[in-house]
């Protein structure tokens, strides 16, 4: 039982590490207006996943398929029992474009 647990453990840190891997080249922040220009494009929603880790990097899937740069304002929420998981986590917020520099 233990060894079970120590794996189960080890496969969420894995896919924790590679969920946070892809999503690092897209801007994502809880701010809802950066310093620079920007264009909204509309709300990205991902889908709900085992790991909050893991529902911030299909909602940055979500905008990139709208053409986003990033997404601002970003909460995630969690839903007891959704999907045979204990719980899932969906993130949201406000999929944006960089305005184009003069």
């Amino acid at each position: 039982m233990e060894r079970r647990l120590k794996k189960q453990l080890q496969d969420r840190a894995e896919k924790e590490q590679a969920a946070h891997d892809i999503s690092g080249d897209m801007y994502t922040a809880t701010l809802h207006a950066p310093l620079h220009p920007h264009t909204v494009l509309g709300l990205a929603v991902g889908q709900p996943r085992p790991s909050a880790m893991e529902a911030v990097v299909s909602m940055q899937a979500y905008a990139r398929a709208l053409g986003a740069d990033g997404v601002l304002g970003v909460a995630i929420c969690a839903e007891p029992r959704s999907g045979g998981y204990d719980s899932a986590y969906v993130a949201y917020g406000t999929a944006m474009q960089w305005a184009p520099s003069d």
